[in-house]
């Protein structure tokens, strides 16, 4: 089958099909479950994603940076519920666990009783692409998010039968197989640059006083023998108790000194 962009309807200019999970699921999913058709603007094609790359679903030049598929889960043993992800050229490794997809009710939607309430309709799941065999894959940028239905989004569709002209109302059920996938490429993110910042927290935050002598020119010179002295300073000017002591124990001494003196002359 060949990816290309079909000559359907497309949107007007400025516009661009960015629905949230819960209109994935309850206006699209639920839609192709049912076998109803889609909006003719919108073009989510049925595709099988195990045989293809991810490189074959959204090609270079594509006019969007994602893209939007049906598919049908594959188990990947014949008795086994767990789900086949390997492809021709790698596999699909799922990250962390399924999250719940809920639709607020108002409570006017309810008979205006109690306060709004949240209904599961679905399950969403993020994948990453592997090249190579598992486990020892290269991941790569590509992602997927898978949306299945669940809860309400089970629940069966009441409609009216075309037959002969019969008003009674015929009930449908979605087929839980379907799937629908969000492909894309994911951006690598530019790291700022980690040789500079350092090196500007450091000095803004420890040498406050040598940055505001330099002024707001250029770096301050930093004198560590200065410095140094400035410490021998501190620490003379911090111990006068030593000095001042032994000079006031020998002056009794020196006077008593000299009186002896003075008395002898005199003598």
């Amino acid at each position: 089958m060949e990816l290309k962009e079909a000559a359907k309807p497309r949107l007007p200019p400025g516009f661009r099909f960015r629905p949230t999970d819960e209109e994935l699921i309850v206006h699209y999913l639920r839609r192709r479950a049912l076998a109803s058709p889609l909006p003719p603007a919108v073009d989510i094609p049925d595709v099988r994603i195990l045989s293809h790359d991810p490189s074959d679903l959204l090609p270079p030049g594509f006019s969007e940076q994602e893209r939007y598929f049906f598919t049908c889960k594959e188990a990947k043993y014949v008795k086994g519920r767990r789900a086949n992800r390997a492809t021709g050229a790698g596999y699909w490794k799922a990250t962390g666990k399924e999250k719940p997809v809920a639709v607020a009710i108002p409570a006017a939607a309810r008979g205006g009783q109690g306060q709004g309430q949240a209904v599961l309709v679905g399950m969403k799941r993020s994948l990453v692409f592997y090249r190579g065999k598992p486990p020892t894959g290269s991941k790569t940028d590509w992602v997927m998010h898978e949306y299945r239905l669940a809860g309400a989004g089970l629940a069966p569709c009441r409609r009216a039968a075309a037959q002969d002209g019969d008003a009674d109302a015929a009930v449908s059920r979605p087929a839980e197989g379907w799937v629908l996938c969000r492909v894309f490429r994911k951006k690598k993110g530019s790291a700022p640059s980690a040789a500079a910042s350092p090196v500007e927290d450091r000095s803004d935050g420890e040498e406050t006083g040598e940055s505001e002598s330099a002024g707001a020119g250029g770096p301050g010179f930093i004198d560590f023998f200065a410095r140094a002295d400035a410490a021998g300073r501190r620490r003379r000017a911090a111990s006068p108790v030593v000095s001042s002591s032994c000079l006031t124990d020998a002056s009794p001494e020196r006077q008593q000194g000299r009186e002896q003196e003075t008395t002898s002359r005199g003598a």
